[in-house]
């Protein structure tokens, strides 16, 4: 079963947030187990408020990938530029459209 990981994070600085987001999948996709794709949304009622989706063939890919040493660099990162502690919501994929 696919599997969809989302981070809710909030900041100022939505360039940082995007850059940090456009390197990873640059730079470190390619290698995450499983990775399938994500994306960068902004909620546009909640001014600096985000979520980050990344979505997983599996569930156990995605632990996987939450294990590397590029994974918790990344995350390190995210942290120096959010206002907050992230909020993780892990989600099955129950069904998907075109």
């Amino acid at each position: 079963m696919k599997f969809s990981q989302h981070v809710v994070v909030w900041t100022e600085d939505p360039e940082a947030l995007r850059a940090l987001f456009e390197d990873w999948n640059t730079n470190d996709a390619t290698a995450a187990p499983g990775f399938l794709g994500g994306r960068l949304l902004a909620f546009r009622d909640k001014p600096g408020r985000y979520v980050i989706q990344a979505d997983f063939e599996s569930w156990a890919l995605a632990q996987e990938n939450s294990d590397r040493p590029e994974t918790a660099k990344w995350a390190e990162q995210l942290n120096q530029i959010i206002a907050d502690e992230p909020k993780y919501e892990d989600l099955d994929v129950l069904a998907e459209f075109p």
